[in-house]
């Protein structure tokens, strides 16, 4: 383990514990500010056979610091139950993570992540045993799981492309102690979902993993999140209803 990453390991310690609950509205002089920009869930698909849900907020929260956005998640698919919380800056780059999976009752994964000084590190307890690590975040660094679909909110959140326009960025992947880079691509401006027996206006975006797989994702102007879909493993996942 690298020294710094060890001079972190008592405040992700503290990123270990229990996620506690989202801020509700405007706190008292002093606390954090939050703004809801969206709430909803996901039915997730596999083959077209319902496998799962994810439930999820984002919200912009400011402190005398400055301001993130914060996504948290909640998703139950198969036997696994998955709870996260990731806050980032404007860039979408990681300040803080947390990820916490149960498969029936026994907990198989509790990670927490931390950025410090240009750095990121984190600290992962799993059923395999404890591991820190610490990773070197480039200007844009986004978190990229293999699993979870609100996590896509933060890289089509704010960007300006134009149709057949396309960017990369770096990437982490912390649960599989990876980095690398993600291409994302405006594939069209204007395309039609439908949630919920209505048809909603969204732009298309390809984003191609490190691991060089494929995600299609469908989102508002706004960058609320539709519909995401992963070709290779037939897994869909649509909106329950409209974003409010």
């Amino acid at each position: 383990m690298p020294l710094p990453a060890l001079r972190l390991v008592p405040a992700l310690l503290g990123l270990l514990c229990a996620i506690p609950a989202a801020p509700a509205g405007a706190g008292h002089a002093g606390q954090p500010q939050s703004t809801r920009l969206d709430v909803g869930s996901f039915t997730i698909s596999v083959g077209g056979q319902r496998t799962g849900r994810e439930q999820f907020s984002v919200q912009r929260v400011v402190t005398n610091d400055g301001g993130t956005i914060e996504l948290r998640s909640e998703s139950a698919v198969g036997d696994t139950r998955t709870a996260v919380r990731l806050e980032a800056d404007s860039a979408g780059t990681p300040v803080r993570y947390s990820i916490e999976a149960r498969r029936g009752t026994e907990q198989i994964l509790r990670l927490g992540g931390q950025r410090v000084r240009g750095r990121f590190a984190t600290l992962a307890r799993s059923v395999t045993g404890e591991a820190a690590r610490e990773y070197l975040l480039r200007p844009g660094a986004v978190v990229v799981e293999e699993d979870g679909i609100v996590q896509y909110a933060l890289l089509v959140r704010g960007r300006m492309l134009a149709e057949g326009e396309g960017l990369t960025l770096p990437s982490l992947t912390p649960v599989a102690n990876s980095q690398g880079a993600v291409r994302i691509v405006l594939e069209a401006a204007h395309d039609v979902v439908i949630i919920a027996g209505a048809r909603r206006d969204a732009r298309r975006y390809r984003i191609v993993t490190a691991a060089g797989e494929v995600r299609l994702l469908w989102a508002e102007a706004d960058g609320a999140l539709l519909r995401v879909s992963i070709p290779a493993r037939g897994v869909d996942a649509l909106r329950d209803d409209v974003p409010r």
